[in-house]
């Protein structure tokens, strides 16, 4: 009788460990752009042409430039902010819960076509 309760306590210990480490929270920026197709970097780094996904990290600021022919190219600085479930004491809660959180930011930008002189 004691062997089967010390292993429905270590099965239960199992179930709560395996459960609490599958938590996850998937961050990531869609980068879109009018026209399409301009190359984008972000903080000196090429990732394609838009529209362009990218990972992120909360809070930190980003460098973005966009070019393409016959447009002005453009920079500009972004700052991703986190949404109200992922800030403290709630993230606690979020990011060990057994579900996967898929966190996705969306920025567009307008090119302006170059003036020909």
């Amino acid at each position: 009788m004691k062997n089967a309760v010390r292993a429905a306590k270590v099965c239960a210990v199992m179930l709560i460990a395996a459960l609490s480490l599958t938590g996850c929270i998937r961050k990531s920026a869609t980068i879109t752009s009018d026209p399409p197709g301009a190359k984008c970097w972000i903080n000196g780094v090429y990732r394609g042409q838009t529209p362009v996904d990218v990972p992120y990290n909360w809070d930190w600021y980003y460098d973005i430039k966009l070019e393409k022919p016959g447009y002005e190219s453009m920079t500009t600085r972004e700052r991703f902010y986190a949404k109200p479930t992922q800030m403290v004491p709630v993230d606690l809660i979020t990011e060990i819960a057994p579900v996967c959180d898929k966190e996705s930011q969306w920025r567009h930008y307008t090119l302006k076509p170059k003036q020909e002189l």
